[in-house]
Order: structure tokens, then C-alpha cells, then sequence
């Protein structure tokens, strides 16, 4: 017996260093939303520095539905730096989520330990890589959480207060991750209570509940009237067998083999655990997490995946639903001998699994390598960034709902990463709901202007934006236009001839690499020219690119020169293509001016640069 026990501390020890690993493995971990904690969690500890622009820009708020992932990462940051700190609030993060399983199955039944095993492939969860990670907390207060409710078989007050605690701290690690836990509960509750008491237990499960039900009611009153955008990102397209052409990566990210495997397994977990759930000598506990298991996963299969203001909807409930199957799974039942087999080929197959991740993180990093090394070069950044992101991945080509984590785009927010590795503050940053978010934007009368996101997102997931060069060029145009007001631009995921319509545009590099561009405006200059008839009163002038304005009703002195004609420069000018239009007030008794080279819409089409700045208006 000693022995045994020695052996399976072993055991667990060398999976937590192997899962660690996974995360070291790396400098950089690709994930979804992940760099907006990072941003969050680095301007939440720097908030009062001097020099940033976080007083400014930002307005702190209580976070009190999405804690998990922050309370953990800001300690940590501030002491080891955003790169570091990072790894090590993510190693912590898959630790909780594996120790969380180890508690639950032990809870279930001390014999059935070596399932615990594989609560270690389970932290490497679909909602992990997406960077949902104060969910992924949260989920791991819940699984401790749920062992307790196993090991209350009969609970007290005091151990029912226990539990309601646990569930307060998991609601206000994230909300929705104690709404399943609590579901969770409420089903293993029933289970064990006979049919004449269960409308009592019922109400006593709500009460339990009742701290955890506020901060969700707190969530939804603070939240109900802000504006919610839900970027469609294509999103709106799926159907239902997209859905289920994602589910096996979406239950075990990775390799396909490995991730049909381990949904075939738990497809055979469930319909186990639904068979047993009939038998009169299964254990109550065992039923009722087993009918909530296939609930769960029943849920994922047909819920939505995005719903008003909520995307990664259905893939929610994957985490928990996994965990509650593998968990009853009656192992204690076989043969000693079956048991002296399963406790190595359990340890076994978790170890690989977590051993074949460290090729897949690798691959998840070379979707971006050039963004990650601008990561971690030293590229100093002031002021207020905007962040274009012109595809997913680095990659020629990438299928999102069939790659190895299913709707991953690593690009999607990592400019706002850059914000927190140089400097500087990103514009795209989540600051929706002050019960979710660290931050609220402040109001600025001058504020840089903020482009349409669901306009530009759809553009560039168009067909005509990757074919059309035309188009790309417009779009990029416009997006250039939009940062002329901005400190500093991060491109991401560029084709070269995406790098010189920035260039075109006025951009001085400061740091680029591949497919990566950072980089600063330097204005041109407009020379408009006009008869010296027309400099008085001279005209009022505006500037587009594409349906962009710039300047608006901007009205400058007109020099004649030597040359017999009038000159009225516009400073702080963008540059390459734009159209000018000039417009003058009607004399009295007389006809207004125009330039009769105009087009039909009245505007003068030129390409400026630093050295060709003249836009010829014939005024008539």
C-alpha cells in the first residue's frame, strides 16, 4: 500500500512538471483572447505610473464576474515582468484545472485515483488556447467545488455554507463557470434525495446558491443597457455541421487522431454513465454528475455558438461535460488485476497526450512567428496604438474551423499584447462591461476616431479582399486613413504588397519582420493651386481617402508665388492617393467658383508624397 501511494505521488508530480512544461515550451503561447488579459492585467498594474497614458484613457472597475484569470496574473506580472509573469499565471491556471479533477474523482471514490490522471490532458481545454482563461479559472474552483458537494453526503448548515462560499468565489472568478457548477450541483442533489423531498432540496440548493445568483443578477443589471458587439467575424455563417466538424478539436485540441480518439472515449463515457444511471446499485453522486455530463455536452452539440453580445456559447459547456464523464467512470468495478493495468495505461496515455502537445504548441506558435518576435523585440512604443490585423495567421492559408483549436485566430488581438510588452495603449481593448472587463474607456472630447470594426471584419474575411487587389488596397487605404490619428500603428499577418500601401500612405517603420509592421505617420503635404484670381477669398478645402474624410471644411491663406498662382498648403496632410475638393462661397449677384478639372462629384484625384504635393485646380 505504501508503495502504491508512493507511486502515484510520483505519477503526479511528473505530470504537473510535464504539463508545465507545455506552457514553457514556448516564449509565447498563441491564443485567441489571450492578450487583452495581458494588456489588462499590465495597465492594472501600472495603471498610476508616470508617463502611461492609463489615467487618461481608461476607468478602473470592480471586475466582479470575471476575476479568475486577473487575480492570479497580476501578482505574478508585477513581480516577474508580462512574458513570465504570463507563462507562470498559465501554468498555475492548468495546474488548478488538473488538481481540481484529482480532488472530484478522489471524492468519488479513493479507488478510482488513477482517473485523476487524466485531468491533466483535460487543462489543455479548447476554452484555454481561445484565452478564455478567468473561465478556465473558474471552471477549477468548480471541480473543487464539486468534490466537496461529493464528500457532503448528507450536509449541514455549515457545510452547506462552505459549499455556497465556494460557489461565490467560483461566480466571482467568472459568473457563467458557477452557473454550470451550480446546475452541476443541483443535479447530484436530486439524485440523492428521494422523490418526496426533492422540491425541499430544491430549495435548498437555491439558497446555497443565493451569493453566487447575485453577482450573476449584479452582472446583468450592470451590464443590460451598455452596448454589446458581438463581432460576427463570419461567426454568423456557421451551420450545424461546422458545429460538429469542430467538436472533436473543440473536446481535445490538437492533432485530429488524437482528438477522435479521446471524443470517442468520452462519447463511450457518456452512454456508460446514462446506462448506469438506470441501475439501482449505482451510487447517487455517480448518477447525478453523470445525467449532468451528457446535459452538458447535449449542450454544446446544439446550443448556439454565439448568442446577443456572447460569442463561444455551446463550447462552454465542453469543459465540464468531459470531466463530470470521465469522472464516474466506475473503474474501481474491475478485476485487481484489470486495476494493476489500468493505473499505468491510464498514466501512460495521459503522459502522451500531454507529451504531443509540446510539438502542437510549437505549431501553434509558427502561425506567427513574425508577430511573435515582434513581441520580444525591443521595439519602444508612445501614445495610443492602432492595431490592424489583416488575417488570422501568418499562414498563405488557414481553415479556422478545421485547424488543431477550432476558431483560434492568434492574430486577432495581439497587437494589444504589443501594448503591454512596449508601451503604449492599444484601442482594441475589452472594456464592454465593468463586471467583466478591468477597465471602462474614459469619454474624450479627443479621442482618436474609432473605425466600424464589424465593417472592416467582414471586408477582410470577404472573398474579395484575398482576391481582389483592388479592394485590399481600397480597404487598407481607408484603415491607413483612420491611423493617421494615432501615435503608432501594429500591422499583422501583411502580404508585401499590403507593407507598401502603409508605406505609400506615410508610415515610417520602427520595427518590421515578415508578415509584422510597426510604424509611425509622418504627414505630406497638400499644395493646392488656383489662378491668383481665386486667392481671394480662397476656398474651403476637404480631404478623403476613399470614403474616409480627413480634413473638413479647412480653410488656409492662398500665397501667389512667382510662378502667377495662388498656393494654399494643407499641413498635417495624408499621404498617397486622396481626393480634394474645393469649394467657394458665391459672390453677390455672381456664381460660386469651381475647379473645372474636378469630376463629377467635385473632388481633384491626386497621389501625394513627401515630393509631390501639387493638386492643379483650373478654377473657373
Amino acid at each position: 500500500m505504501q508503495r502504491d501511494r508512493w507511486l502515484s505521488c510520483t505519477a503526479f508530480v511528473l505530470l504537473s512538471a510535464l504539463l508545465v512544461g507545455t506552457i514553457w515550451v514556448v516564449p509565447y503561447l498563441p491564443t485567441n483572447d489571450g492578450p487583452q488579459w495581458i494588456f489588462a492585467v499590465h495597465a492594472e498594474n501600472h495603471y498610476g505610473d508616470p508617463g502611461t497614458l492609463y489615467r487618461d484613457i481608461f476607468v478602473p472597475t470592480l471586475q466582479f464576474a470575471s476575476r479568475g484569470f486577473t487575480a492570479i496574473c497580476g501578482p505574478l506580472e508585477a513581480w516577474l515582468g508580462w512574458r513570465h509573469g504570463l507563462q507562470a499565471s498559465l501554468s498555475v491556471t492548468v495546474l488548478l484545472v488538473a488538481w481540481g479533477f484529482v480532488a472530484l474523482v478522489r471524492a468519488l471514490d479513493p479507488r478510482r485515483l488513477a482517473l485523476g490522471y487524466l485531468g491533466f490532458p483535460l487543462a489543455l481545454s479548447w476554452t484555454f488556447y481561445m484565452g478564455l482563461w478567468a473561465f478556465v479559472v473558474s471552471t477549477a474552483i468548480g471541480l473543487f467545488a464539486l468534490a466537496l458537494a461529493v464528500r457532503l453526503r448528507e450536509p449541514t448548515w455549515k457545510g452547506r455554507a462552505l459549499l455556497s462560499l465556494a460557489l461565490l468565489v467560483q461566480a466571482v472568478a467568472h459568473v457563467f463557470g458557477a452557473v454550470l457548477t451550480g446546475a452541476a450541483i443541483l443535479s447530484l442533489s436530486l439524485a440523492r434525495t428521494p422523490r418526496g423531498r426533492r422540491l425541499a432540496e430544491l430549495g435548498r440548493v437555491a439558497l446555497t446558491g443565493l451569493p453566487a445568483m447575485a453577482v450573476l443578477a449584479a452582472c446583468w443589471m450592470v451590464s443590460r443597457d451598455l452596448p454589446h458587439m458581438a463581432l460576427s467575424q463570419g461567426f454568423d455563417r456557421f451551420g450545424w455541421l461546422d458545429t460538429l466538424a469542430m467538436l472533436p478539436r473543440t473536446v481535445a485540441p490538437g492533432p485530429l487522431v488524437r482528438a477522435t480518439v479521446v471524443s470517442l472515449g468520452v462519447v463511450a463515457a457518456v452512454v456508460v454513465a446514462l446506462a448506469r444511471s438506470r441501475r439501482d446499485d449505482t451510487d447517487a453522486a455517480d448518477r447525478g454528475l453523470g445525467v449532468a455530463a451528457a446535459i452538458f455536452l447535449l449542450a454544446a452539440a446544439l446550443a448556439p455558438f454565439q448568442i446577443p453580445g456572447w460569442q463561444a456559447f455551446s463550447q462552454r459547456f465542453v469543459s465540464i461535460g468531459v470531466a463530470l464523464a470521465v469522472a464516474v467512470l466506475p473503474i474501481e468495478r474491475l478485476s485487481p488485476a484489470w486495476r494493476r493495468v489500468a493505473s499505468p495505461a491510464l498514466f501512460a496515455g495521459a503522459a502522451l497526450f500531454v507529451a504531443l502537445s509540446y510539438p502542437f504548441h510549437l505549431r501553434l506558435a509558427s502561425l506567427c512567428p513574425d508577430a511573435i518576435a515582434g513581441l520580444l523585440a525591443p521595439v519602444p512604443i508612445r501614445g495610443e496604438t492602432f492595431p490592424v490585423t489583416l488575417r488570422g495567421t501568418e499562414l498563405p492559408t488557414y481553415d479556422r474551423i478545421r485547424s488543431e483549436v477550432p476558431l483560434m485566430t492568434p492574430l486577432l488581438h495581439m497587437s494589444t499584447a504589443y501594448a503591454a510588452a512596449h508601451g503604449g495603449v492599444s484601442t482594441d481593448t475589452f472594456s464592454s462591461s465593468p463586471a467583466i472587463n478591468l477597465f471602462q474607456l474614459r469619454p474624450r472630447p479627443s479621442a482618436p476616431p474609432q473605425p466600424d470594426l464589424e465593417h472592416y471584419m467582414r471586408a477582410m474575411a470577404s472573398d474579395a479582399f484575398h482576391h481582389d487587389l483592388g479592394f485590399r488596397r481600397e480597404v487598407e487605404g481607408e484603415l491607413a486613413s483612420v491611423g493617421v490619428f494615432y501615435d503608432e500603428v501594429v500591422v499583422l499577418g501583411a502580404l508585401p504588397e499590403d507593407l507598401s500601401v502603409w508605406r505609400e500612405r506615410g508610415y515610417v517603420t520602427d520595427w518590421a519582420q515578415g508578415t509584422a509592421l510597426v510604424a509611425h505617420f509622418e504627414p505630406c503635404t497638400i499644395d493646392l493651386t488656383t489662378p491668383a484670381s481665386a486667392a481671394e477669398p480662397g476656398p474651403t478645402l476637404d480631404v478623403r481617402v476613399g470614403k474616409i474624410g480627413l480634413l473638413a471644411a479647412v480653410r488656409v491663406p492662398g500665397v501667389v508665388r512667382e510662378d502667377g498662382l495662388a498656393h494654399f498648403e494643407l499641413g498635417r496632410a495624408p499621404c498617397g492617393v486622396v481626393a480634394v475638393r474645393a469649394r467657394w462661397e458665391p459672390t453677390p449677384g455672381g456664381a460660386a467658383l469651381s475647379c473645372r478639372n474636378a469630376d463629377v462629384e467635385g473632388d481633384l484625384v491626386a497621389r501625394i508624397t513627401r515630393s509631390a504635393r501639387r493638386v492643379v485646380c483650373e478654377a473657373r
